[in-house]
């Protein structure tokens, strides 16, 4: 009878223990199921999230205030993401949170990526604006430089037509007797003065009234004739010895204007064989040159 009390109460114990192995077995599996469940809808919300990053850094652009806001949503974003990865079992409930949110979130990512999308438009609108505002800019700059190249080239040009200039000329050396009269020559070693009258051209556009003339006397080795030391003037701009002078009252017609040309009293050097050139300025440009030869 004990035996048979045994057996009973041994296979009870048995049964309990199948019935709890089951039971506990099922829990385990829904445990299972509802973590995978879990992990599942994590990767779904992962997955639509980072599609919105993705359409939020398409936005991306050449306007520095828009990317640091796209910066800053996708930075958002991209903590939600971390934050659902770290979601469990016990606190799925912030998961269906998330879930719930999702729509609302989708839409005004939508909304944000149209506004950016015709902001960009605008802004590449405003660039391509700017760029050909800047290229006319560029052009009439460039136009306006052309032209002021050409009225400088016509200032010049115009400025240079109102020089004077040689049409002819003629040159006589002489040496000075000691009575003072002027005898003609063809020597150098004799000579004291050139006589040299200039034939000045006919210039309708030259300024008209008196216009001092300046003379050099240069020698065949271009080095200048000493003048009268008490001939100087600022021709060019510096301080000169000239050989001569002479005023001209210019009408526009062709004028003659003779100067003589004298030689430094003090120490004078001795001329040498060779053509000698005179040159004939103003005060600010040279009017032209004629030569002589000197035996």
């Amino acid at each position: 009878m004990e035996s048979e009390s045994g057996n009973k109460k041994l296979g009870w114990v048995v049964a309990f223990l199948a019935v709890a192995v089951l039971v506990l077995g099922g829990l385990l599996y829904l445990r299972s199921e509802e973590k995978n469940a879990l992990e599942l809808e994590k990767q779904s919300l992962t997955i639509e999230l980072s599609e919105m990053k993705a359409d939020l850094l398409s936005q991306m652009g050449a306007n520095d205030s828009l990317n640091s806001f796209i910066q800053f949503e996708t930075q958002r974003l991209g903590a939600m993401i971390d934050s659902i990865n770290t979601i469990n079992v016990q606190n799925k409930r912030q998961l269906s949170s998330y879930r719930s949110r999702l729509a609302g979130m989708k839409k005004q990512n939508d909304a944000l990526v149209a506004e950016l999308d015709s902001t960009n438009a605008a802004y590449a609108a405003l660039k391509l604006r700017e760029q050909m505002i800047a290229d006319s800019l560029n052009n009439a700059m460039d136009a306006n430089a052309a032209l002021q190249g050409q009225n400088t080239g016509l200032r010049q040009t115009v400025e240079k037509g109102q020089q004077l200039v040689i049409a002819s000329s003629t040159i006589q050396a002489v040496r000075i007797a000691n009575n003072g009269k002027e005898r003609k020559t063809r020597r150098a070693k004799r000579t004291d003065q050139l006589n040299a009258c200039f034939t000045i051209a006919k210039n309708r556009i030259a300024a008209k009234g008196e216009t001092v003339l300046y003379a050099r006397w240069i020698s065949p080795s271009g080095k200048p004739v000493d003048g009268p030391e008490a001939n100087l003037a600022i021709v060019g701009g510096e301080m000169t010895n000239f050989n001569g002078l002479g005023t001209l009252t210019f009408t526009g017609d062709a004028k003659e204007i003779c100067i003589s040309l004298g030689r430094a009293v003090d120490a004078p050097v001795e001329l040498e064989s060779g053509v000698y050139t005179i040159a004939l300025m103003t005060d600010s440009y040279l009017v032209g040159t004629a030569s002589v030869e000197l035996k």
